[in-house]
């Protein structure tokens, strides 16, 4: 760390020698150490050595990190109590956002104070009875006044010393050697690893940091001041009465399989007129976290498909976005607040604090006037409405019986409906609700973003949407027109699409692998949903009763599409059987001369990669409509198979893979038969065939009787002591069909015998 002085007219060593020479003096003195390392550990306090240490690692891991991950990591770390140093200034300010004010505590005050008493000219050391002593050296010569120092006028100014690094000086000066500059470090110890490529983290599905924190200004400190003015015990009681008892399975948690609850839509809505002030309590605390995180986790993805732009346009254009959340409640506008905050702050970073952030127009859908009051304590200039607008009975021009112009439609750049479709119990019904809210998209490129519960009936209602907004509304190519069957053939209208597309989560345009046009099926094991974890807060823990974990995995099915844009058209995407091929055989190594490669033109993890030794296994949804399972082995390529095991649910693959096979998916019965009716079905046809061949079974040894009758009286009585005895059938025995008909050979083999012997 200390600048050397040298003669102007000496040789300077080149940096290849003095690493090496440094690498010399070390080999050297291995044993020397061994040794002193070994003392090193002996003295002072083991823990407080242990501590330092990690505290060091620890701060090491800094550039490696976002400031929102760097913050998390800190928080599940240290709690509340925060070593001094560790947060700058602007990550303090966030961290007191998320969590509120830390305590700083200040490290090795004693120790500190101490070495502050010593003289500067010594080099003490404390030995094992817990004293400091002098270790004597001999000092330098003294620089000649007359020799020039040199200073590098093209290095880095020279940073503050720390405690860590002062010790680890000292140590190295009495091993003989010094600290390595940071411009040395890759070059004597190259990366085994490399690191992630382009492709790959363009195509992450994943908020930063991956684990949602709900804000405490805007989300979870409003919502606590809220219900403190309520009973915690009345609330989760009145909680679990909704929402189906502990765990709440009828809400936004999803329930495991194993489970084996019935797939119900969630009991309370914001569209309902009516709503109880315990009620209105309970869809704040149950239902607002889940709906906030899984929809910033989608908001997340569109702003990385549609890219920078898309929400800086919004953000500049004349009164900012306007935004309407259809059925969450206003939790949708929370999210929505989040992600235009977090790009206002990259695009005008030092803004000041307590300037307004443009958000635009806010519009929630609020039915009940108990929701509606909770929902305005926390959203300011929002506009909230009892009922949506209904556009699909309205006239779009001027008609022969009314010649004044068609009423103005209100237009929304972004429209978030949340847990919305199963409320519908008519498949019309929702097509019709998806088409109103279509009708209230901006035609010059709004987003309409459906969510629901990620379980088999969640997934059949967005993929049922999805269906219906292709066929009716979006054009492809080769479908840019849509023939409405009335009662004659010559009486069809044909209806031209507009342009728009689907950004997440599917990269095709086809009908969906996954989902059956006959209609929901039961027993279904495949279908497209998505995972993102989020801590829950307080009250909600409270609710849930659980002590043994503090975070939840959100699971959900969702459609994000855009009106009036098409991307394909615009960025020259395609997406067929060619765009997979070229997936599958991989852009590592590109040549940046050639045109990018979209994301939207990738496809995409539909679950969770198979990490196995040696290989990982990808199930994914190619842009060419099919569901495929790629692997990616460790001898296709460095590069790809360290991203493969970075990968996650839900992520765009863009490296290749080394062998393709079509994925045998389970979509369940088509007749609506699930495996409790498949298998009472069964039960119920081996019974009836049971019965069935015990009946016949008697006729038949009715029929041989009267055979051997007859035949006794037309050749007179034999003796039957000569038949091979048969077993009589006991009641409720099952004989097998094999051994009937043996039997019944060997008595006919018998009686021609006899007959034979009587002739």
């Amino acid at each position: 760390m200390s600048t050397a002085a040298t003669s102007a007219e000496a040789p300077q060593p080149s940096e290849a020698e003095r690493i090496n020479a440094l690498i010399e003096r070390i080999n050297a003195n291995d044993d020397d150490m061994a040794q002193l390392m070994h003392e090193l550990d002996m003295m002072g306090d083991p823990e407080d050595m242990e501590g330092l240490r990690e505290l060091v690692e620890f701060i090491s891991q800094r550039d490696q990190h976002t400031p929102e991950s760097w913050v998390h990591l800190v928080r599940q770390s240290f709690g509340e109590t925060i070593p001094e140093g560790v947060l700058g200034e602007s990550e303090m300010k966030l961290y007191t956002t998320l969590y509120g004010e830390p305590i700083i505590q200040e490290i090795f005050e004693e120790s500190l104070a101490e070495e502050e008493e010593q003289e500067s000219d010594q080099l003490l050391r404390e030995n094992e009875g817990g004293n400091w002593e002098e270790i004597k050296y001999e000092e330098e010569a003294e620089v000649e006044d007359d020799v020039p120092v040199v200073y590098d006028m093209e290095a880095t100014p020279e940073e503050e010393e720390t405690i860590a690094m002062r010790r680890t000086r000292e140590v190295a000066e009495q091993l003989g050697g010094e600290i390595m500059l940071e411009q040395f470090e890759n070059e004597a110890v190259p990366d085994s690893a490399p690191r992630a490529h382009a492709l790959t983290t363009d195509g992450k599905f994943q908020t930063d940091p991956s684990t949602i924190n709900l804000p405490k200004n805007t989300v979870t400190g409003p919502i606590s001041i809220i219900l403190s003015e309520f009973s915690n015990k009345h609330i989760a009681d009145t909680a679990r009465r909704l929402f189906g008892g502990p765990g709440l399975p009828h809400s936004t948690t999803t329930a495991p399989p194993r489970a084996q609850l019935p797939q119900l839509a969630i009991p309370i809505n914001a569209s309902q007129n009516f709503m109880g002030e315990m009620e209105a309590n309970a869809f704040l605390a149950a239902l607002y976290p889940g709906i906030y995180a899984s929809t910033l986790s989608v908001l997340v993805e569109l702003r990385k498909r549609l890219g920078s732009e898309w929400i800086r346009g919004l953000i500049s254009q004349e009164g900012g976005p306007n935004v309407l959340d259809a059925s969450g409640g206003g939790a949708g506008i929370l999210a929505w607040r989040d992600t235009v905050r977090a790009e206002w702050e990259s695009m005008v970073p030092d803004h000041p604090d307590g300037d307004p952030i443009p958000y635009g127009r806010s519009t929630v859908l609020a039915a009940a006037d108990t929701l509606r009051l909770r929902a305005s304590a926390i959203l300011d200039n929002t506009t909230f409405l009892p009922r949506l607008p209904d556009y699909l009975h309205v006239r779009d021009a001027p008609t022969v019986h009314d010649k004044r112009e068609a009423p103005k439609r209100k237009q929304f750049d972004v429209i978030i409906a949340p847990h919305s479709l199963l409320n519908f119990d008519e498949e019309y019904e929702r097509k019709l609700y998806v088409q109103n809210l279509w009708a209230m998209l901006n035609p010059n490129g709004g987003i309409l973003i459906l969510l629901e519960k990620g379980r088999q009936k969640g997934f059949e209602a967005i993929a049922s949407a999805r269906e219906m907004l292709l066929k009716r509304h979006i054009a492809s190519p080769g479908s840019t027109e849509y023939d409405t069957a009335l009662e004659s053939p010559e009486d069809n209208v044909t209806t031209t699409k507009e342009p728009g597309m689907i950004i997440a989560p599917c990269t095709n345009h086809s009908t969906c692998p996954m989902h059956n046009t006959a209609g929901p099926t039961k027993g279904r094991r495949d279908y497209c949903h998505f995972e993102q974890r989020y801590i829950r807060p307080d009250f909600l823990q409270r609710i849930m009763g659980a002590k043994d974990r503090n975070h939840e995995d959100l699971k959900f099915s969702y459609l994000a599409v855009q009106r009036g844009r098409d991307l394909r058209q615009e960025r020259g995407i395609r997406q067929d059987s060619e765009a997979t091929d070229a997936a599958f055989e991989g852009f590592e190594h590109r040549s940046e001369s050639l045109p990018a490669i979209q994301p939207l033109a990738l496809p995409r993890a539909v679950y969770p990669p198979m990490k196995r030794r040696g290989h990982v296994i990808f199930d994914l949804c190619t842009p060419a409509g099919k569901i495929e399972r790629w692997t990616v082995p460790r001898s296709y390529s460095r590069q790809a198979y360290r991203d493969a095991r970075k990968s996650h649910w839900g992520d765009l693959w863009a490296l290749g893979a080394k062998t393709r096979v079509p994925r045998n998916l389970n979509l369940g019965d088509k007749h609506g038969e699930g495996k409790k009716e498949r298998l009472a079905r069964r039960a119920a046809d081996k019974a009836a065939s049971r019965e069935a061949d015990e009946e016949g079974d008697m006729d038949e040894h009715a029929r041989d009787e009267e055979e051997e009758e007859g035949e006794e009286s037309a050749n007179g009585r034999r003796d039957r002591s000569a038949l091979p005895e048969v077993p009589m059938r006991k009641k409720g025995q099952n004989i097998p069909s094999w051994k009937k008909h043996a039997d019944k050979k060997r008595i006919r083999l018998a009686v021609r015998k006899q007959s034979a012997a009587d002739l």
